[in-house]
């Protein structure tokens, strides 16, 4: 009695092997896919003369930085502070607000309002480079209302926005490029101020737009500056990273936040549950 093998969708690889026309790859398919969204085509390039005299007297940083608290029957809770950092003749200043507890999600609305805060600080300075930590053109966008671009051009100052975001280290840098400190145009950017460097030899590459807008010339003029002023030791401006580490809200602040508004408002905040780590374990990342 011949025996009805059960169909299946599965064909055997030693059938497949019999066809030359069919190619077979051992083990575990690989696919490759190449994502082009982070390429930079670059223009022209400067190396970064350091000048005995910096344009610029003083280094403004400010950066603002937030943190989910949990929820509550409100919403979600965040916390929101900001941080401003003046740095002249290499004395050090810092001002940061205390947190802001914002019910619902971040918005732009919320970052400006803190920024704006920062920003009454340093009304009064005049020649100097303000460094922001984030996308220029999305500062500059919700900033209008606060007159950030007016103030700027009438006070003589400088603005450099500076991405950490990762910069492939294989990019073909232009020919006349070498290991010191440099800035190269960006031709395929979101805006025309949009430049590719690196500020300490060795150090990582950074994308920075500039603003107002300028000469290639005058924007080597301008980080040749930000490095004698400010120092640039792990490749990174130091006020940048000074007013970075004061806007952190702590973890003992996210337990004294809570604590207030349980006490004086009546508010339980709850630890957020993350159904993926509950429902898959080890496997979730």
């Amino acid at each position: 009695m011949k025996v009805k093998k059960p169909s299946t969708s599965l064909i055997p690889l030693s059938d497949l092997k019999q066809h030359r026309d069919v190619h077979v790859l051992e083990g575990r398919e690989i696919r490759l896919k190449i994502s082009r969204t982070n390429e930079f085509k670059l223009g022209r390039a400067l190396n970064i003369e350091l000048e005995e005299t910096p344009s610029f007297r003083k280094i403004i940083a400010v950066d603002v930085s937030t943190v989910k608290i949990g929820v509550s029957r409100l919403g979600e809770v965040h916390a929101i502070r900001g941080s401003t950092v003046l740095k002249e003749r290499g004395v050090v200043r810092i001002n940061r607000t205390r947190p802001m507890i914002v019910f619902g999600g971040i918005s732009d609305s919320q970052v400006s309002f803190e920024l704006e805060e920062q920003l009454k600080n340093i009304r009064s300075i005049r020649d100097s480079i303000m460094l922001l930590d984030g996308d220029l053109n999305e500062m500059v966008s919700f900033s209008k209302p606060l007159g950030l671009p007016e103030f700027l051009t009438s006070a003589c100052n400088a603005l450099i926005s500076i991405s950490k975001g990762f910069v492939d280290p294989f990019i073909r840098l232009p020919e006349d490029v070498d290991s010191s400190p440099f800035v190269c145009e960006v031709l395929n950017g979101s805006s025309p101020r949009e430049y590719l460097v690196r500020l300490k030899p060795g150090s990582p590459l950074l994308k920075v737009e500039i603003y107002p807008e300028a000469e290639l010339e005058e924007v080597s003029g301008l980080l040749a500056s930000l490095i004698l002023i400010d120092g640039v030791d792990y490749g990174y401006p130091e006020a940048l990273r000074i007013a970075h580490i004061y806007s952190k809200i702590l973890p003992v602040e996210v337990l004294t936040l809570k604590c207030v508004l349980q006490k004086k408002f009546g508010i339980e905040v709850l630890r957020e549950i993350d159904n993926r780590k509950m429902l898959l374990g080890g496997f979730w990342s």
